[in-house]
């Protein structure tokens, strides 16, 4: 059996020597902004579904699977552990408790689980390690982690045992200012072979990031394809047999937080991050090159700006471009995607796709075509649809009739119980649990609140009105005498922000931020010192405006 972890290891130290002395151009990345849960509640845009809240105690989860009824392991990014949660309680003592590195994107990132005919449950956990065997050493005090790594565990009488080291990646930025996009989700495929996807930390360029003079592929940028004893799949090379090519199944990725097997035909679909621009679903098949650094986002929109083509990007083997299947021109940070393998929210929502946002806090729902090779935009979407026949959101009005459900705050994972009831996971962490209306015993929770009560009297009243430049918040500027009090309203279909500054500004957020403004709320601020203060969306750096406190 080859030896990964060693191979591996070896290309990243090859690649750190290299990397030194290769320059990079970085594009401007926006920061994520986590959507709070709705101060009203989670709804469905479906009358026959609800959403009942499962347990509110857990901290900053990442990631879920079920390993009975009523029973599912959760992992927790910046504490390293893995709760039980059993019939709705979280357990009190974790089952597993890692040390990991936790700043930014790193930390503890995925789980799954396979149940084999002899009985074993094998765990994968997938997560930054620590390196000096503490928790968040590399906040406080610069301590570089060991690697991004994937472990394989057995469930034993509630327990998980015997680690055994899988695939150990580099978690070393090549921009050593950048702690992001580590990937991590893992996922057991049709063929019980291991899947998990890994970003590029922190801006490593290498082929695999189809810079073709750039340093060879080491593991980052891609789905990564292993059997469950960590060795080589005995298939025909995609990629390359060697390492570590041998170990793609797909490149070219900037950052995922979901990928899924379709259950009628086993193709794998993944979500993919934009920097500010370029959300994607893409159908992941064997040899995919979704082009990044070169393409983001539809080839011919260009929406890095630099005119690359498909016949731009670096060839491995059998590795092929292909466009996404739908994609955000207006970042929402697409996280989970899960294909509802169940009729119990009903017929028509039976293998539907759904995915999550960080950005905003919600569930969209996808249909796809009679092949199940596309998504397809039938007459099952309400209202507008037809905007959405190019397969992507242009403005944030043409969201609405893919928005399934809302205010969860930022969802970092989406599963689907031995129930058949889908399941919903949040960064706050809280654990939502969707069902049919007449299944519940909790009340139903009403529509966001109307602008009236959520803009204080005493206030002047800011209406955020979309993307357009500095005729997003009316009016603008604002005109006011110190002592008084501004409400944002955000008019919008996507969360903003009201953030002081301008992109980029090293103080920006230093006097106010909002946070993430849900559609239909508000964020209100007493001015008290007088001047004049600019402001501008985190998600959307062209939003910007004015406050003149006299």
């Amino acid at each position: 059996m080859y030896n990964i972890k060693l191979l591996l290891y070896f290309f990243t130290i090859i690649l750190i020597l290299f990397s030194s002395s290769y320059s990079s151009v970085y594009f401007s990345y926006g920061a994520y902004s986590k959507a709070q849960p709705s101060p009203d509640g989670s709804t469905i845009n479906d009358d026959s579904l609800t959403v009942e809240k499962v347990t509110s105690d857990l901290t900053f989860p990442t990631s879920m699977t079920f390993v009975g009824n009523n029973d599912l392991l959760v992992t927790e990014k910046n504490t390293g552990r893995v709760m039980r949660v059993l019939d709705g309680q979280v357990q009190a003592n974790p089952l597993l408790d890692l040390s990991v590195a936790a700043k930014i994107e790193r930390g503890l990132l995925g789980i799954a689980a396979s149940t084999h005919l002899d009985g074993k449950t094998f765990v994968f956990l997938s997560y930054t390690e620590s390196g000096n065997n503490e928790d968040g050493s590399d906040v406080s005090n610069n301590v570089d982690p060991l690697g991004n790594r994937l472990y394989r565990y057995q469930y034993v009488d509630g327990k998980l045992i015997d680690p055994v080291l899988l695939l150990d990646l580099t978690a070393i930025p090549n921009n050593l200012n950048r702690t992001d996009h580590n990937g991590g989700k893992v996922t057991i495929g049709p063929d019980n072979n291991v899947y998990m996807i890994m970003g590029e930390v922190g801006g490593h360029r290498t082929q695999a990031q189809n810079i073709g003079n750039g340093p060879a592929p080491n593991g980052l940028g891609g789905v990564l394809r292993i059997t469950q004893d960590g060795g080589l799949v005995d298939d025909e090379p995609i990629f390359g047999a060697d390492l570590p090519l041998g170990v793609y199944y797909a490149m070219g990725i900037r950052n995922s937080f979901g990928i899924d097997f379709d259950p009628l035909t086993g193709n794998l679909w993944d979500t993919e991050n934009g920097p500010t621009a370029g959300d994607e679903i893409n159908l992941v098949f064997p040899g995919f090159n979704s082009g990044w650094s070169l393409i983001q986002g539809f080839s011919n929109d260009d929406l890095l700006g630099n005119g690359a083509t498909p016949s731009d990007l670096v060839s491995f083997g059998n590795g092929k471009y292909a466009e996404p299947k739908f994609a955000w021109h207006i970042p929402i940070g697409p996280t989970a995607l899960k294909f509802l393998n169940s009729d119990k929210l009903g017929k028509e929502y039976e293998n539907n796709m759904f995915v999550g946002d960080i950005n905003n806090g919600n569930l969209y729902r996808f249909t796809l075509n009679e092949a199940r090779d596309d998504i397809d935009i039938n007459n099952t979407y309400v209202g507008g649809a037809a905007a959405l026949a190019d397969k992507k959101v242009d403005n944030t009005f043409e969201s609405i009739p893919i928005t399934f459900g809302q205010g969860f705050g930022g969802i970092t994972d989406i599963q689907v119980g031995p129930d058949g009831y889908m399941y919903v996971l949040s960064f706050t962490g809280d654990l939502y649990k969707i069902l049919p209306t007449s299944q519940s015993t909790v009340p139903k929770a009403q529509s966001p609140l109307t602008q009236s009560s959520v803009v204080p009297k005493d206030s002047v009243l800011v209406t955020i009105n979309g993307i357009s430049g500095d005729n997003s918040y009316a009016p603008n500027p604002i005109t006011i005498n110190s002592g008084e009090t501004i409400t944002w309203y955000n008019a919008d279909t996507v969360s903003h922000t009201t953030t002081s500054g301008s992109d980029g500004d090293p103080d920006e957020g230093q006097l106010f931020d909002s946070d993430a403004i849900l559609s239909k709320q508000a964020f209100t601020l007493k001015f008290d010192n007088k001047g004049t203060f600019d402001y501008y969306c985190v998600y959307h750096p062209s939003m910007v405006g004015e406050i003149v406190v006299n």
